[in-house]
């Protein structure tokens, strides 16, 4: 008899995407943490990268969470929860993309240090370990379909988005 039984585990609103979403919304506010500090010293390159960027947790909770299992609203709550969500994640995605815009140099090696930033390193190997929970979750590359080994894998690729959100900091100044 196992210990605890996969499909709690692995179930809609279970406990690996409870997990899942506590993971996001941690990496959000460490997010907006960082962005804090980012604007007492005034980086704003920096700040727009990181106002961009801190929109994948967000946007990540909202996917993960299946809003009326988890709350028992009825559809109407739902839709609303969803457009606040989406109108919030809007705000934010135009307010750093403007931001980003006027504030970068449009040189190529100075856009270039945000894409080599660990922050993006971070984001590239949750992207990577995404595309391998897909791989599970579909049965592909001649890997068995595993719904366990699918949220798992999500639940790494978020833990990655949640170091991304740690290591968003000035090294030194572009």
């Amino acid at each position: 008899m196992a210990l605890i039984d996969p499909t709690l585990l692995t179930s809609e609103n279970g406990l690996l995407e409870n997990a899942q979403i506590v993971i996001l919304v941690l990496s959000t506010l460490v997010f907006w943490m960082r962005l804090y500090q980012l604007i007492k010293l005034r980086h704003l390159t920096l700040l727009a990268f990181g106002l961009f960027i801190s929109n994948l947790p967000f946007v990540g909770a909202g996917r993960e969470l299946s809003f009326g299992a988890a709350i028992g609203a009825d559809p109407d709550l739902v839709t609303t929860i969803q457009i606040v969500m989406a109108t919030f994640w809007a705000a934010l995605t135009l307010c750093a993309l403007g931001l980003f815009i006027l504030r970068v140099s449009p040189k190529l090696a100075a856009i270039g240090r945000y894409f080599t930033h660990p922050t993006s390193l971070n984001i590239y190997a949750a992207i990577l370990i995404f595309g391998l929970s897909s791989a599970f979750e579909q049965g592909a590359f001649y890997l068995p379909h595993s719904t366990l080994m699918e949220e798992l894998l999500e639940l790494v690729a978020f833990s990655l988005i949640l170091r991304a959100a740690w290591v968003l900091r000035e090294k030194t100044r572009p």
